[in-house]
């Protein structure tokens, strides 16, 4: 199949307006808005959708703990959204909406769709350049900084499942997903979409509980200054930390984790591995979640020394331009 990343991402909100401040504050641009849903999009036009908790035809909860609802996969073209309705339609319900979302569940549970979508094309920028012991690539210019962040897209989804063994076989055998890595035992494996893709889109985790639930959905943004300065927003904002900032080994991708009140947590990243199909999956034996991470995350102690902030010099240099 030929898949194009994640569409869309539904939740369901018992405070649509605090589900609309969530999602403004993490950066995402606010495309409608009612009194029946919130849609907001990424820079790549993917989209994540908050409709009131009881919203007639919502597909229901997967844990009591997760107002989360539904993922839908991008699909390159009419003829492979046929192909999978008509394979998952041997074993599942399937159904068809008028937008042309197929909407359907996967062997653990989670409920899933797959609609046309193409991602909108990166606009041409200047890459971030960084200085190095041998090469000094950034000359006479400062380095980047981000008041917050802009999310491009939603790089991949977690979820805890009861078996991830039937997870990895239903996404590689029925959806032709690749693996990339996986954690003996069947304690979580990494998937990919494609076999030209980041190491991973999904990550199956084992549920310690039995049940499914959301574990994260993680958002790119341009490089680490990018996770910091969002991530500083974000706080700033009055958002928990989970986790982070910090690194991954296996992707190598930096993070920083927050919780969603909407259910598990959300992040950012930047700079994950990107494989082929000559990758050689692993079978790790222990658990390789963080190379480093602030365990507490980045706060400002009350009580504590202050000092000023890069918004605040950026005000008090306006300031002084406007009195010239």
């Amino acid at each position: 199949m030929a898949f194009t990343g994640i569409a869309t991402v539904v939740y369901g909100a018992p405070d649509l307006t605090l589900a609309k401040k969530l999602f403004s504050d993490w950066g995402l641009k606010e495309a409608s808005r009612g009194k029946t849903a919130a849609v907001f999009i990424t820079g790549a036009g993917g989209q994540v959708i908050a409709c009131p908790e009881n919203t007639p035809g919502l597909p229901p909860r997967i844990s009591e703990q997760s107002n989360f609802r539904e993922i839908v996969w991008g699909v390159s073209d009419q003829k492979h959204l046929v192909a999978l309705a008509e394979n998952l339609a041997r074993d599942r319900a399937v159904t068809l909406d008028k937008a042309g979302t197929l909407h359907t569940t996967d062997d653990s549970g989670v409920h899933i769709g797959f609609r046309l979508w193409k991602p909108a094309a990166i606009k041409a920028g200047n890459p971030t350049i960084y200085n190095q012991p041998r090469l000094r690539a950034r000359v006479n210019a400062v380095g980047t900084t981000y008041a917050r962040a802009a999310p491009h897209r939603i790089g991949h989804a977690a979820f805890f499942v009861p078996d991830v063994k039937v997870a990895e076989r239903f996404y590689v055998k029925r959806l032709g997903f690749w693996l990339s890595d996986r954690y003996a035992g069947g304690a979580a494996v990494f998937l990919r979409h494609a076999a030209r893709s980041d190491h991973h889109n999904l990550f199956m985790l084992k549920s310690r509980t039995g049940g499914i639930d959301l574990h994260h959905f993680a958002y790119e943004v341009n490089d680490v200054h990018e996770v910091f300065g969002g991530g500083l927003y974000f706080s700033r904002r009055q958002w928990a930390t989970a986790v982070g900032p910090g690194r991954h080994p296996i992707s190598s991708a930096y993070f920083w984790y927050f919780r969603n009140p909407l259910g598990g947590m959300m992040e950012y990243f930047c700079d994950p591995d990107f494989v082929t199909e000559k990758w050689q999956p692993h079978n790790y034996k222990m658990n390789r979640f963080s190379e480093w991470h602030l365990a507490d995350g980045i706060h400002v102690p009350e009580g504590g020394p202050v000092r000023p902030s890069l918004a605040m010099a950026k005000a008090i240099d306006e300031a002084g331009k406007a009195a010239r």
